[in-house]
């Protein structure tokens, strides 16, 4: 006689193995690689980690291939997986899909999406599909104020909407530089990872290696924002760029030094004062208060960082007392609204310590080395 529930159990048993098997499969495979929809002509994948491992499929256990050195450009073989996968490159966590190339002897492989850059004709689709996967690795929940930026900062076309994405990126910048930090511990320049990508996703900001080239900074760029702003209707943010390239006249990127300042080390330097650049800085920035005030909280930082390099008892001075005395006389007289009553009493009791610098302890003419 047939064991009816013996055998209900064991069909039981075997269909929950069955459904186990398959449930493990999906899991541990990868999903197969999509088609892209646009040309894949002109699309080349830049190497930017040095010995990139490329693989027969798109996944960590298929065969390797070999390894790519930073720098290389491969031709782009016209697949990107759906999925991402979790990988450590340069000390740092990456969450990204795989993407296919034609090596050199013409074969079709894979390499992992964190250590390339898709450049060339047609390729800005697939560039913002790495590029999102990228910024949500890196910064998380601050992805989506970084896209909200990028595209307010695009879409700006008057000197208010402008002075409100200025000051949007400033908030947002402090926040991916901490973010940044903890991702990336500090390192030798070789050893960092090439974060230079962050240019593409935060426009009017550049990439810089500070610290003496171990960790990363993010800068204002005012040649970018100069453009932007010739874009925009209105002045108010033309001639605020204007005064910010003045700031930053060297090469137009925000630095800890501005150009009344001469970096004679890596942490430190000399006031210019007596060169004239202090006045003309002083003379802008009275343009832009007297024209506007969507940018008063920025020029009165301006004003006070250029006079605490005049007043301040530990500055010392690259040029000769006689100098000094002239540009710092000039300015006085000139009364600029800008300044307020106690900026005007500081500079005058100033240049009364400058006609007696040596009594007062004030080094100057730096520059002769005397």
């Amino acid at each position: 006689m047939l064991n009816f529930e013996y055998m209900a159990n064991r069909s039981f048993l075997f269909l929950i193995f069955v459904w186990l098997l398959l449930f493990s499969c999906k899991k541990e495979g990868t999903s197969p690689p999509i088609k892209t929809q646009v040309k894949e002509k002109g699309i080349s994948v830049n190497i930017h980690l040095d010995k990139m491992r490329i693989y027969a499929g798109p996944k960590l256990d298929s065969e390797q291939m070999g390894t790519v050195p930073m720098g290389t450009s491969l031709p782009y073989a016209g697949q990107m997986t759906e999925t991402t996968t979790k990988m450590k490159l340069g000390g740092v966590w990456y969450d990204e899909p795989w993407v296919s190339i034609q090596t050199p002897k013409g074969d079709t492989a894979w390499i992992y999406g964190g250590g390339v850059m898709l450049q060339g004709e047609d390729s800005e689709e697939l560039a913002e599909i790495l590029l999102e996967k990228r910024m949500m690795a890196f910064f998380g929940n601050a992805t989506k104020d970084l896209m909200t930026y990028r595209e307010n900062y695009a879409n700006a076309s008057t000197s208010e909407a402008f002075a409100e994405v200025f000051h949007d990126g400033e908030e947002l910048r402090d926040r991916l530089v901490g973010m940044l930090e903890q991702k990336i511990p500090t390192a030798q320049t070789e050893d960092l990872p090439d974060i230079f990508w962050v240019e593409d996703v935060f426009p009017g900001y550049v990439v810089e290696l500070v610290a003496e080239g171990t960790k990363y900074f993010l800068f204002k760029d005012y040649k970018q924002l100069y453009l932007k702003a010739r874009q925009t209707e209105g002045e108010e943010d033309d001639i605020f760029t204007d005064l910010g390239l003045e700031v930053y006249s060297q090469d137009s990127i925000e630095y800890f030094f501005p150009s009344w300042f001469i970096q004679t080390w890596d942490y430190g330097g000399h006031s210019l004062l007596g060169s004239g650049k202090h006045n003309d800085i002083i003379a802008l920035a009275d343009e832009v208060s007297g024209m506007t005030d969507l940018f008063s909280n920025d020029i009165n930082i301006i004003k006070r960082e250029l006079l605490k390099d005049i007043t301040h008892p530990e500055i010392t001075y690259w040029n000769s007392r006689e100098k000094i005395i002239n540009e710092l006389d000039s300015i006085i007289d000139l009364e600029y609204d800008i300044l307020s009553r106690e900026d005007l009493v500081a500079l005058e009791s100033r240049y009364n310590q400058f006609k007696e610098a040596e009594k007062n302890g004030i080094e100057l003419n730096i520059r002769t080395g005397k």
